[in-house]
């Protein structure tokens, strides 16, 4: 059973999932939680935290279409190396 996958489909998967990922990061600065968050982790790592976590608009929306294309390019290339394994692995 050989099924190519999309490029582009797997593309635009891959860059919703890091796009939501990045604005679930960014509600949680909005909201604060991300806070309590940074400084848990950090005392998990033995790691003495001091600093806040601002939220400025134009890296947020920057970070979102960062993390999309990033996420478009890393699926399209998990796509190709997918197809070409499936050739491969026909024989």
């Amino acid at each position: 059973m050989s099924e190519e996958i999309s490029a582009n489909r797997a593309g635009l998967i891959f860059g919703a999932i890091f796009a939501a990922s990045h604005a679930a990061w960014i509600g949680f600065v909005v909201s604060g939680v991300s806070e309590t968050a940074v400084a848990t982790v950090a005392r998990t790592n033995f790691v003495e935290y001091e600093d806040t976590v601002d939220f400025d608009l134009s890296l947020a929306g920057a970070g979102l279409m960062i993390a999309l294309v990033a996420g478009y390019l890393m699926g399209g290339l998990f796509a190709l190396l997918w197809n070409r394994h499936e050739i491969h692995d026909d024989g």
